[in-house]
Order: C-alpha cells, then sequence, then structure tokens
C-alpha cells in the first residue's frame, strides 16, 4: 500500500533563466550522465561502504545470524536520516515507528537482556568463581567446576540454580517478545518508509 505524501514547501523553488537553458541542452545531459556515472557515484559508493564497514561489517561473522540486528539498525538509521532530509512531509507515526525499531533493534544487537538478573543474582550468592583440576584418567584434558561463595547448603544450591533458570527465561522471553514487536513494526511500516 502505498500512499502519496506531501512535499516540502523548499523542494519547489525557482531557479535562474541561466540554470534553467543549461538543463535544456544536450550538453548538459552529457555532462551530469558522465560525471555522475565515472565521479559522483564511485565516490559515493565507497563513502557508503566506508561507512557500512567502520558501523556494522567489522563486527559481523555468516558463523551467527544474530549480527542481522546490527545490519537492520545502521540501515533503520540511513532511513531515517533521509527521511527527515529528503522532500517528502512524513506522518509522525511512522517517524515515531521507526525510532522504535532503531532502538528494539539496537536492544537486541547489544543482546544484554540477563545482565540485570545476573547483577542481582551476584548480589545474593557472590561472583561466580570457576577453576579446572586436570582429569586423572585422561591425558591433557581438564574438568570445569565452579561455586558461588555465598551457596552454604545443599538447599542454597538448588535455590540458586532455581534463580539463574528463572532469570534465564525471563531474559529469553523479553528477548522474544522484543522481536517480535520489531518484525511487526517492520511489517506494518517498512512500506512506508520512503522519500
Amino acid at each position: 500500500m502505498f500512499q502519496s505524501k506531501a512535499l516540502k514547501e523548499s523542494y519547489g523553488k525557482t531557479r535562474s533563466k541561466l540554470y534553467m537553458w543549461w538543463l535544456d541542452t544536450t550538453v548538459s545531459d552529457y555532462y551530469y550522465r558522465f560525471t555522475y556515472k565515472f565521479i559522483t557515484n564511485p565516490i559515493f559508493q565507497v563513502k557508503r561502504l566506508y561507512q557500512w564497514y567502520v558501523n556494522v561489517f567489522h563486527n559481523d561473522y555468516d558463523f551467527d545470524g544474530h549480527s542481522l540486528y546490527a545490519i537492520i539498525e545502521f540501515k533503520l538509521k540511513r532511513v531515517e536520516q533521509a527521511l527527515y532530509n529528503g522532500h517528502a512531509i512524513q506522518e509522525d507515526k511512522d517517524l515515531k515507528a521507526i525510532k522504535l525499531a532503531i532502538k528494539l533493534a539496537g536492544r537486541l544487537k547489544n543482546d544484554n537482556y540477563d545482565a540485570v538478573m545476573w547483577t542481582r543474582h551476584e548480589k545474593k550468592w557472590g561472583e561466580l568463581q570457576s577453576w579446572t583440576t586436570p582429569c586423572e584418567d585422561k591425558k591433557d584434558m581438564f574438568q570445569w567446576h565452579s561455586k558461588f561463595p555465598n551457596v552454604k547448603t545443599p538447599e542454597d544450591e538448588e535455590k540458586c540454580n532455581q534463580e539463574r533458570r528463572d532469570g534465564y527465561t525471563t531474559a529469553y522471553n523479553k528477548m522474544r517478545r522484543e522481536q517480535k514487536w520489531l518484525y511487526s513494526i517492520l511489517d506494518n511500516y517498512l512500506r512506508s518508509w520512503w522519500d
């Protein structure tokens, strides 16, 4: 569904007669085609590639689909800037939706949903301590051990583990909710974000 958009006032400003005459000549057509194809467009493309590399691709790996959120966040930031600086007047609901989508993509990219749980958990049970010991029956192999300093009894250990599992479940549910929210915004507004 494409809706028409009103143009900003500065878009239709008048040009001088000399400039309009220049545009009517065939020389100007060749000039603009040549400069765009061999000068302007290559410079623009190299600049864009550099910006994508610096902001997205230096931390992008093919073995992890999670980096897709960085791509979505950066692209939406570029689209938002184009909407503000473009020729068409954007609706407030579209601009609010793109701001929210950028925020959600950034939170999904950072993936810190369990940080609050870990802070609360370490405040109560102490910071996780871990160490390794060599395996007696297998050469060059080690066994990993861990414990929380404030866990004293088996009941404490079960309570600590249950709180950690509950925290992971809550963090995962929040992440899934924000994923669905982002996908819903993209589904509803993607066709509205154009200039």
